[in-house]
């Protein structure tokens, strides 16, 4: 029972450690692919790697630009919505509405772990529960000694 919970709370905390940011880490160099798969084109409003419209153009030589000039990949997204707003963002923002975005997924991994301890700890409440096992009559015994003695080699 104890092990049971302990596996639990170490199950919960790995899920819950990957997702905090790590902290510290050393900023690689930004590329344009990395950019674009996290903005969108103002236009029609698709990912701007899969964008082909002149303004998915405009975006991708400003962040070139901007790449050039040894942006990181922060300041270079703080750049592009100073310069096109909020809506070029790929990602939510994480006020409002946009929140839920944020928290539902959170908390439905949440449950599902919340839910598996549960099932875990029932079942090995429900294993040292069971009922010791009957002793045979001595004539099914019998006659199951001679089934299963017809079978050996």
């Amino acid at each position: 029972m104890r092990s049971l919970r302990v596996l639990a709370l170490a199950a919960v905390l790995v899920s819950l450690g990957s997702l905090a940011p790590a902290v510290g880490a050393a900023t690689p160099q930004t590329n344009l692919p990395d950019v674009e798969d996290e903005v969108m084109c103002t236009i029609c409003g698709t990912l701007l790697e899969e964008s082909q419209s002149p303004q998915a153009d405009r975006e991708r030589e400003l962040i070139r630009k901007l790449i050039a000039q040894g942006k990181t990949k922060d300041q270079i997204k703080d750049a592009l919505v100073a310069q096109y707003g909020p809506r070029v963002l790929a990602t939510p923002s994480g006020h409002g509405f946009d929140l839920t975005a944020w928290l539902v997924p959170i908390l439905l991994i949440g449950a599902a772990l919340g839910g598996l301890a549960y099932g875990a700890t029932r079942l090995g409440r429900r294993r040292r529960e069971r009922r010791p096992v009957e002793p045979l009559d001595p004539a099914d015994e019998a006659r199951l000694e001679r089934d299963l003695s017809s079978y050996d080699l």
